[in-house]
């Protein structure tokens, strides 16, 4: 690896590490270019020229990045100064231990299925781009209960009256998907998994779906009494008859997995299973 991005939070945490992390680089006589995560920066950001970005943040922090990498194929790796982590895998005290494993090729490369979304407004579509985490349509302040119809290949699943939905990646089954009742799903394996929000029918449950399905959401509620979220990240206001569709990306998140634990001890020790 020559040249490394440093993808950093704008936190004060973050700035404590900076000088580790590029102990570390120096060391390897790596290339570096520090980044803040905010609005608008990539416009003037050429990926491509990069080998390697540090994600220097919280889960937040990776799923901006994801977006970005991911169209030119660069891998990722996480360093958490948030709160969770099940992206940044590494903990801030292990910099100078983890890091030089991995550029020395010790860490294993690993992809992460995204999904596009598109959403059909009267007869036009429109793209909204490729996510790691979720797509998820749920109420607005103004409304106390949505209604939906959902599809799988253009056949009807079901109709939801409740909060809303989730359609989460693997990748996104331990964030708002894991919250809202749905399964733990391997990171690295490929599935759609449907989650409605606090239904009003009980008997409403979680579904896993294939990944060459397409999964599709009718808005049968109000205009602007349901709101798309992207990530956790990206929103819109949607209307009566919008469809949201979503699809397996042809992009991939490449993800260096933390080299010396499995997603399962990350597992027992964020959700303190055990």
């Amino acid at each position: 690896m020559k040249r490394v991005l440093l993808f950093l939070k704008d936190s004060p945490k973050v700035k404590e590490l900076i000088k580790d992390i590029e102990e570390v680089l120096d060391t390897f006589g790596v290339e570096s270019k520090k980044v803040v995560n905010k609005k608008n920066f990539a416009r003037k950001l050429n990926i491509r020229n990069f080998d390697l970005i540090i994600v220097v943040g919280g889960d937040g922090t990776f799923l901006s990045a994801a977006r970005l990498a991911s169209r030119f194929g660069v891998p990722l790796v996480g360093v958490n100064v948030g709160r969770f982590g099940f992206l940044t895998e590494i903990r801030k005290e292990e910099v100078k231990e983890v890091l030089p494993s991995i550029l020395g090729g010790e860490g294993k490369l690993r992809e992460r299925m995204m999904i596009d979304v598109y959403l059909r407004r009267k007869n036009k579509l429109l793209y909204l781009g490729n996510y790691l985490n979720d797509a998820v349509v749920s109420k607005t302040n103004i409304s106390r209960i949505i209604n939906l119809k959902v599809f799988a290949n253009d056949e009807e699943i079901v109709e939801v009256f409740g909060d809303g939905v989730i359609l989460a990646t693997p990748t996104g089954s331990t964030a708002y998907a894991l919250s809202a009742g749905g399964p733990i799903v391997y990171p690295y394996s490929e599935s759609f998994i449907f989650v409605p929000i606090c239904p009003h029918t009980l008997s409403n449950r979680p579904l896993v779906l294939p990944p060459e399905f397409t999964v599709k959401f009718q808005v049968l509620t109000k205009n602007e009494e349901a709101y798309l979220t992207l990530d956790g990240q990206v929103g819109k206001l949607l209307k009566n008859n919008d469809e949201v569709i979503v699809k397996k990306s042809k992009y991939k998140c490449l993800v260096y997995e933390h080299p010396k634990l499995s997603f399962f001890q990350i597992l027992r020790s964020k959700l303190r299973w055990g």
